[in-house]
């Protein structure tokens, strides 16, 4: 492949889409300036292991860290706790927080999501998010003093970091707005088993409730007044209300938003030469033929490399064309010694199967729309669950094939 004229690629993001990008650039040997800008105070690093692992204390601070990537051409310039500021899409340039502007030829945007932090929430002492190794760190820290937790929110983060409270043996109210935890994750009915299961493993869960008002004792949460009138002394306020793709800093840039960087098949924004993958990035995936933004592990590890090898494809000389990225969604959770994998999408589905494991008490679901299977979800059914996987991706390969003109 082909890269002359191409002077410089900005990577925007210390995030696994970031690194897994600067990676596939350097593999395919480009030999222009590669600037990554990672926001980050050191490496890349593992942050599905943050609400388990290294907050039980199962993993070291130096374990999380992601290998460093190889520079055999020295051309990778990193700017390690930098961040940007603004892009200017159409003079193709970015800047950086302390002032300075960097022209470039190709970008590609990986900075991920922010903690979504509600309003009652901010700038209260004890209380905190979950997104960073910065906010881990704070999180270890508080439970020294073994305190009473509420934990606002009842999806994957919430829920993991309920488990992880658990193992200290700490006092923990989760608390969640919907009838059920991760339903909207996993469906009703393994959502009634994950409710089930944090009961059973002494969690006081409150479904159907919301925080209304946080309560400050010496400047320090000391209460949480919830929807139903009850009031839940706490310690520690914990906040898992999801995350919001962090496109602050591209707003008035000329790039398409809505819910992340708008993008097509190819992970190509709005404007040529720039690309989006991992959190940020919202594409038009062709299994779905419809726009979705995926926030899971693997799926911003190959976002990541795609978007870096359809950008070098984009740029004249290329002998390849750009191509899109089609994936099956799959993420997975630890909770208890137990894994809740899902893969697919289980939005809209009208038909739920139970199947039989080696282990009954454990489920295992298959979700249908249509008579089409869509989505699969079980509790330590690992290779189960990824046969579902493949069947739903032949099949979606198969339909493609069906659709593409004669």
């Amino acid at each position: 492949m082909a890269f002359e004229g191409i002077r410089r690629i900005v990577v925007a993001g210390g995030s696994l889409a970031g690194y897994s990008a600067v990676s596939e650039l350097l593999a395919a040997d480009y030999a222009g300036e590669l600037l990554w800008v990672t926001g980050e105070k050191q490496g890349s690093y593992s942050k599905p292991a943050l609400s388990k692992e290294f907050i039980q204390g199962k993993s070291e601070y130096s374990e999380l860290f992601l290998p460093e990537i190889p520079d055999a051409r020295g051309n990778l310039r990193v700017l390690r706790d930098a961040r940007l500021s603004a892009l200017d899409a159409a003079a193709r340039t970015v800047q950086l927080e302390d002032g300075r502007s960097v022209e470039f030829d190709g970008l590609v945007i990986c900075t991920g999501a922010v903690a979504r932090m509600p309003a009652i929430t901010r700038g209260m002492a004890g209380v905190l998010g979950l997104r960073t190794l910065e906010d881990a760190q704070a999180i270890k820290a508080e439970l020294v003093g073994k305190p009473r937790i509420a934990i606002l929110g009842g999806g994957l983060i919430g829920c993991e970091l309920a488990a992880s409270m658990r193992s200290f043996g700490l006092e923990i109210t989760l608390i969640e707005g919907a009838p059920t935890l991760l339903g909207r994750t996993f469906g009703a009915v393994l959502g009634e088993y994950v409710l089930d299961m944090h009961q059973r493993n002494g969690v006081n869960v409150m479904t159907g409730a919301t925080i209304e008002e946080l309560v400050a004792r010496d400047g320090r949460v000391a209460a949480a007044r919830l929807s139903d009138r009850s009031v839940i002394e706490t310690d520690l306020v914990l906040v898992g209300a999801g995350s919001v793709p962090a496109t602050g800093w591209l707003e008035g840039s000329g790039l398409k938003l809505a819910d992340g960087v708008v993008c097509d098949a190819t992970l190509a924004s709005s404007h040529a030469g720039i690309y989006a993958a991992g959190d940020v990035a919202r594409w038009h995936n062709p299994f779905y033929d419809t726009q979705m933004r995926v926030e899971h592990w693997t799926s911003a590890s190959a976002q990541g490399r795609a978007a870096a090898r359809n950008l070098l494809r984009s740029f004249p000389g290329a002998t390849e064309a750009p191509v899109p990225f089609a994936d099956i969604p799959y993420f997975w959770s630890d909770q208890y010694g137990l894994k809740l994998q899902m893969v697919g999408r289980h939005d809209g589905h009208d038909r739920v199967e139970m199947h039989e494991t080696a282990d009954r008490a454990l489920p295992l679901l298959t979700f249908h729309k249509q008579d089409q299977l869509v989505a699969a979800a079980g509790v330590n059914a690992s290779r189960a669950v990824m046969r579902y996987r493949k069947q739903i991706e032949d099949d979606a390969k198969s339909r493609q094939r069906v659709a593409e003109p004669c």
